[in-house]
């Protein structure tokens, strides 16, 4: 990048924050989540239909949006670099759509200079600059002059260091149409607006629609024209790195055996039968045999819906369910093998199914990969945890979809955090009478999770209500989270600091963010080593650990790839177990330890590689 062209942005960066200035940076109050602005709404009558063709009413809309946002900007030191973003991203759209490029431009500038991803900063509104580049939208070259930039843009990223931004720019214009956008839009947008005004995030999707359907069907032409090709010249020739790291250890060496506690959505026990963690005490028969509180926990323990103990490891599926699920299985493994630029039955049988598929169809399919993707989430983990490592012994500990999942299951509430305090303390006591060493966790709540669940099940209240609620019962939980694990100083607790793309110093998750000596939160890379696109940044991500297509077990045995800190963590889970078999003596402090100095660390600091080769060989060097 040219020294010159630095500046210009820097440049236009320092005329928007001029631009918003109405007081020194030093005098504006700090506002550290985006919960703590004001709250801005946009009260709508009509269904959505009726909205879309109330030209007068939209641009009345987009001004009052751009007023907010800007005042936002304007009074408060936005120290969120989430919300923050979010406001520039709407600002330079707002922008695009009234025509005015050198606005909309200078926005997407100032967004970009607030990335820290490389990836992210390569591409900031790639397909926003690539519109604006093509000219006039009214002229009959507009779209071949599209194609032509945005060909032009996403061939000088290289892909090793983009691919997750590359998928997730694909994903967003793939197997859809203007006319089913809006038919999905409409069952996601007439119930808010049934029930109150829209906030600025409904707001936003109605603009997307009203200034963006237009174009939408030839755009995703394009877009998805071009990034199945770079997919499928790029995909398959990935850099992976992990393999010379990777450390296995052999058989019949002098180790000892681990438990570890993979405390998720529900694993196939059968596929690991060999390395089960086994009750001494404990029989199938129906009874507490041991008196510990928990029936049958021969494996390990279970809690359902209602926070209530169950006896089910691996969640039981409906005879509907079952039946549904080797075809769910086969999309979502050709789902993941798209990405992956795998050409297998699995990735035509997904390929196909979307093809035939009207709308409602499609969203069905989307449905089912969701489901299976969470049915499937614990065994997956699973086999990421144990692999390579013939010392583990697994113990499971099954919650079923809570906050910030529920699909079904309710409004939070006090009680079921009371509940779910009580179950904590619990299960950190069977923790102990099973000498679990290592407990991995890829899951966790943010405050916008407990928020977006509030205003679901309780859409007519009042969205500071909806926030302060969600921010009580937020708290209650990181306290639950915190007393129980801390009272736990022989166990690591291993966890993922999330999928938001946000910044782990202010957009606290927890159990990761828990500032207690036994806990290490994990962030994702790719094969290559690279961040992905959603990972979490900031100073509570301690390691990273390969989360992008990650292969493991599904129930019954299948491999399917998977993206997510959810991967990254058992990856990390997996070395401490190793480290503790070879020296059952480490502490959980030194355990960290080891872990974060056999690492490579980037040279500004952000990204903590995981070696586990280099960690096993500090330990033994120590020895």
């Amino acid at each position: 990048m040219k020294p010159v062209f630095v500046a210009k942005k820097f440049g236009i960066f320092l005329s928007l924050l001029v631009l918003f200035s109405t007081n020194s940076l030093a005098q504006k109050p700090v506002v550290s989540s985006g919960a703590q602005l004001p709250v801005h709404n946009y009260p709508v009558k009509d269904s959505l239909n009726v909205l879309l063709g109330n030209e007068q009413q939209i641009k009345t809309f987009a001004i009052q949006l751009r007023n907010d946002l800007a005042s936002d900007i304007a009074k408060f030191d936005i120290r969120d670099t989430a919300v923050l973003k979010s406001h520039y991203r709407v600002l330079g759209d707002l922008a695009f759509y009234d025509g005015d490029r050198k606005k909309a431009l200078a926005y997407y500038d100032t967004l970009r200079l607030l990335e820290v991803k490389p990836a992210a900063k390569a591409t900031s509104a790639l397909v926003k600059r690539s519109l604006i580049a093509a000219g006039d939208p009214a002229s009959a070259a507009y779209i071949a002059n599209f194609r032509a930039i945005f060909t032009r843009a996403v061939n000088t990223i290289p892909y090793v260091t983009a691919a997750s931004s590359l998928q997730r720019i694909r994903q967003q214009y793939a197997n859809m149409t203007a006319a089913e956008f809006v038919k999905i839009a409409a069952s996601d947008l007439n119930p808010p607006i049934a029930n109150g005004p829209l906030s600025v995030k409904n707001i936003d999707y109605v603009l997307f629609l009203f200034y963006e359907m237009h174009d939408f069907d030839k755009v995703s032409t394009v877009v998805t024209a071009v990034m199945d090709s770079v997919t499928h010249v790029n995909a398959r020739n990935q850099v992976n790195i992990w393999p010379s790291r990777d450390l296995e250890l052999l058989p019949g060496k002098p180790y000892k055996p681990v438990i570890i506690s993979v405390f998720d959505l529900g694993t196939d026990i059968s596929l690991f039968k060999d390395r089960l963690y086994t009750n001494p005490k404990e029989k199938i028969d129906g009874l507490d045999n041991d008196h510990n509180g928990y029936v049958d926990d021969l494996h390990g323990v279970a809690y359902d819906g209602k926070e209530n103990k169950d006896q089910h490891l691996l969640m039981p599926l409906s005879a509907e369910k079952q039946k549904l699920y080797p075809s769910a299985v086969r999309l979502l493994k050709g789902n993941g093998e798209d990405e992956a630029g795998v050409e297998s039955a699995d990735y035509h049988y997904y390929k196909d199914a979307l093809a035939k598929a009207n709308v409602v169809q499609r969203d069905s399919i989307y449905g089912l990969i969701n489901f299976v993707g969470d049915y499937i989430h614990g065994t997956h983990v699973a086999g990421i945890a144990m692999r390579g490592n013939p010392y583990a012994r697994l113990l499971i500990v099954r919650f079923t979809e809570d906050v910030g999942f529920t699909p079904n299951g309710g409004s939070p509430s006090v009680e079921t955090e009371q509940k779910v305090a009580k179950n904590l303390k619990d299960l950190v006591k069977y923790w102990k009478a099973a000498k679990v060493r290592v407990v991995t966790m890829s899951w966790g709540y943010f405050v916008s999770d407990y928020q977006n669940d509030i205003a679901k099940y309780n859409p007519k209240m009042p969205e500071e209500d909806q926030k302060a609620l969600a921010v009580k019962l937020w708290t209650m939980r990181k306290n639950a989270l915190y007393d129980a694990f801390s009272s736990a100083p022989d166990i690591l607790f291993v966890a993922s600091n999330g999928n938001k793309n946000s910044n782990s110093n202010i957009d606290l998750r927890y159990p990761a963010a828990l500032d207690i000596p036994n806990m290490i939160g994990v962030g994702s890379v790719n094969s290559a080593g690279l961040e992905t696109d959603f990972t979490a940044t900031g100073n509570k991500v301690a390691i990273h650990a390969n989360g992008y297509l990650v292969e493991s077990f599904a129930p019954g045995g299948t491999k399917v790839l998977l993206s997510g800190t959810s991967m990254a963590t058992p990856y990390i889970a997996n070395l401490a177990a190793k480290l503790i078999a070879v020296k059952p003596s480490l502490k959980p402090s030194e355990v960290i330890s080891l872990i974060k100095k056999g690492a490579d660390v980037s040279a500004d600091g952000r990204i903590k590689l995981v070696n586990p080769k280099r960690s096993f060989e500090l330990l033994s060097a120590a020895k």
